[in-house]
C-alpha cells in the first residue's frame, strides 16, 4: 500500500505502537519542520512533534539542537533540559534516563589513527562523564536496557580492533568481535544482538556478515550477505544481495541462533524496490516500510511468518 505521494520524505521510522509511520519533513512554506507521521492505513500526513530531533524509543523524549545547544525535552509537557556538549548528537537510552555522545580528535584524519572519546551523562544533563576513548572507530549504541554502551575500534593503541561492550559507569571494556572496520553495525531491538558486515577484509573467508551476542557469547558469520534489519530478538530479515533471477527480490528471515534462513512470501500487489536501502520493520514485527526506488514514494506491506 502507497502511503505518501511521490517525493515526500526519507528516512521513515515507526511508532512505538506501529500503528504510524512518521519522518521528518516540512511539507510547505506555511507548515512548520517537525515529526509527521501517516497512519498505516492510509492518510494526510499530520504535524505530530515540532521541532524535527530525534526520539526515544518510547517518543517521550525529543533531542534536538537548539542554536547550538543539545536539548533534551519531555514530549507530554514540554519541559527541557540543556546536556553541556557543546551541541553535539545524542544517543537516548533505550529507558530515556541517559544520553551518550562522541567527541572526535581535531587534526587527524586518517580513519584508522582518528580517536574519539565516548561520554554520557543524564537524560537532564546532570552527572557528565567521559566513558572510554577509541582509536579508528566509534559509538554503535545502548545495549542491555542502557546498561551497556557498544563501540567500535580499538581501545588501547596496540591493542586489537573490534566490537566492544562497556560499561559506562567506569569505562570496562569486553571484546565481543575482534575486527577490522566493522561497517554498517545495527543493534537488535532489545540490544542483545549486533549485526554488522566485513568488507575488503585480507583474511581468508573473513569477509561478510556478522551476528554478535552483546553479552559476548556467540559470533556468528551469516551463509547470506544483504541488506538487513531486525524484525525481532534473534531474526533478522536480509535482501539478498545476488538477485534469484525472480520478478520480486527476495527478502529471507534468518533465525542468527541456528543460521537457518527461510524465504518469506511477499504480497504480490506490492512492487517490493527498495530504494537506497531505505526500509525499517514495525516494532510489533508485522509490517515494513520502504522508500520505492521507483516512484520515491513510501510504502508500507505486511510481514507474513516465516
Amino acid at each position: 500500500m502507497r502511503l505518501t505521494e511521490s517525493g515526500c520524505c526519507t528516512r521513515a521510522f515507526w511508532s512505538p505502537d506501529s500503528r504510524w509511520v512518521a519522518f521528518i519533513d516540512r511539507p510547505d512554506v506555511e507548515r512548520p519542520a517537525g515529526i509527521y507521521a501517516v497512519p498505516v492505513e492510509g492518510g494526510p500526513p499530520q504535524l505530530a512533534i515540532e521541532p524535527p530531533g530525534l526520539l526515544s524509543a518510547d517518543w517521550t523524549l525529543l533531542a534536538y539542537d537548539q542554536g547550538g545547544r543539545t536539548v533534551v525535552e519531555r514530549v507530554a509537557d514540554g519541559r527541557h533540559w540543556i546536556v553541556p556538549n557543546e551541541g553535539r548528537a545524542v544517543l537516548l537510552s533505550p529507558d530515556g534516563s541517559a544520553v551518550a555522545w562522541a567527541m572526535g580528535s581535531q587534526g587527524i584524519t586518517h580513519p584508522d589513527l582518528r580517536q574519539r572519546s565516548i561520554w554520557t551523562a543524564g537524560a537532564d544533563g546532570s552527572g557528565v562523564r567521559e566513558v572510554i576513548r577509541v582509536r579508528g572507530g566509534g559509538m554503535i549504541g545502548w545495549a542491555d536496557g542502557g546498561d551497556h554502551l557498544i563501540v567500535s575500534g580499538r581501545v588501547q593503541a596496540e591493542g586489537p580492533a573490534g566490537v566492544w561492550r562497556v560499561e559506562p559507569e567506569n569505562g570496562r571494556a569486553v571484546l565481543l568481535a575482534e575486527a577490522e572496520r566493522p561497517r554498517d553495525p545495527l543493534l537488535s531491538p532489545g540490544g542483545g544482538w549486533l549485526a554488522f558486515f566485513l568488507a575488503f577484509d585480507t583474511g581468508p573467508g573473513a569477509n561478510g556478515l556478522y551476528v554478535v551476542r552483546t553479552d559476548g557469547s556467540q559470533l556468528t558469520r551469516l551463509d547470506v550477505f544483504g541488506a538487513y534489519r531486525w524484525r525481532q530478538e534473534g531474526q533478522l530479515l536480509v535482501i539478498p544481495l545476488q538477485s534469484t533471477g525472480d520478478s520480486m527480490p527476495a527478502l529471507l528471515q534468518v533465525d542468527v541462533v541456528s543460521g537457518a534462513a527461510t524465504r518469506l512470501s511477499l504480497p504480490e500487489a506490492t512492487p517490493f524496490d527498495v530504494g537506497g536501502n531505505e526500509w525499517q520493520v514495525s516494532p510489533d514485527g508485522t509490517r515494513l516500510v520502504f522508500l520505492s526506488a521507483s516512484d520515491r514514494s513510501l510504502w508500507v506491506m505486511p510481514l507474513p511468518a516465516p
